[in-house]
């Protein structure tokens, strides 16, 4: 099954849409977030300079034209296959930007920040939305990619459906209903890291007949990674030594929040 499909997706929950934009196009970003955090004292070719891992407060890049270019009409063709003929909208702007410089914290599975950016009880298919992550730098393996676990929107769906939520659930509180599942609660445990890496990186674990693994969003500079909304994901350390380039954005159908209070002083995106 090809990660270029519209079936990987269904199956697994993300899909590969490689060089959506050219790596002409993904420089010229880069150069515009190297000009804005030069102003802070982080300079393109000095590391000694990098002193923050995560730059903030990069809103001022937000709707710099020079990111318009992700939404490519193979990202749109690729949004209408997943999305299976529902109506979405383009988003006004790019996106967030989240650029993480080369950490001094060992590669790991994380134990917390597990989430969603989605109405945790919204349609598994077809999904009420989709999110986009674009990379417009190159990203190898423990290179700071995100971590999703694949396969996850399946496990999401049925666990609220067979659970459901009480009435004014909320937010966080959906994340805490999650972690009464088996899986998810031994993801969220503290362990040793080999092992974690082991069980959850390494192989791929079938519960309830869904293939289950944690895997990176590493690829190309512009190539763009689509994720089903009930996705689990997590940030992850950049062992590499460059800087992680992602642009994160989405769109949502009018089905994805209808009779749902969304607060988004709750999620955590990436």
């Amino acid at each position: 099954m090809s990660a270029e499909s519209a079936e990987h997706f269904r199956v697994h929950g993300w899909m590969r849409v490689p060089s959506a934009f050219t790596s002409d196009e993904a420089a010229a970003m880069r150069d515009a977030v190297w000009r804005l955090i030069a102003t802070r004292g982080l300079r393109k070719g000095e590391p000694s300079s990098w002193s923050e891992e995560r730059p903030v407060h990069l809103q001022a890049l937000k709707d710099d034209p020079v990111f318009h270019t992700v939404w490519s009409k193979q990202v749109i063709a690729a949004i209408g296959e997943v999305l299976e003929g529902q109506a979405w909208r383009k988003p006004k702007s790019c996106g967030a930007l989240f650029i993480a410089f080369p950490s001094k914290s060992a590669w790991n599975i994380p134990a917390s920040g597990w989430h969603i950016d989605a109405n945790y009880t919204s349609a598994l298919s077809p999904p009420a939305g989709v999110k986009v992550h674009a990379l417009f730098g190159d990203i190898a393996r423990r290179g700071g990619g995100t971590q999703i676990v694949s396969g996850s929107h399946r496990v999401v769906h049925k666990w609220f459906q067979e659970h459901p939520p009480p009435t004014g659930t909320r937010g966080a509180e959906f994340r805490e209903l999650l972690k009464a599942h088996p899986y998810i609660r031994d993801l969220h445990t503290e362990g040793d890291p080999d092992a974690r890496i082991a069980r959850f990186n390494e192989r791929v674990e079938e519960v309830d007949g869904i293939p289950l693994q944690v895997t990176e969003n590493t690829g190309f500079a512009g190539d763009v990674i689509l994720l089903h909304p009930l996705v689990l994901h997590v940030a992850a350390p950049n062992n590499g030594k460059e800087p992680r380039f992602l642009v994160s954005s989405g769109v949502d159908t009018d089905a994805m929040w209808s009779g749902y209070h969304r607060l988004r002083s709750s999620l955590i995106p990436e």
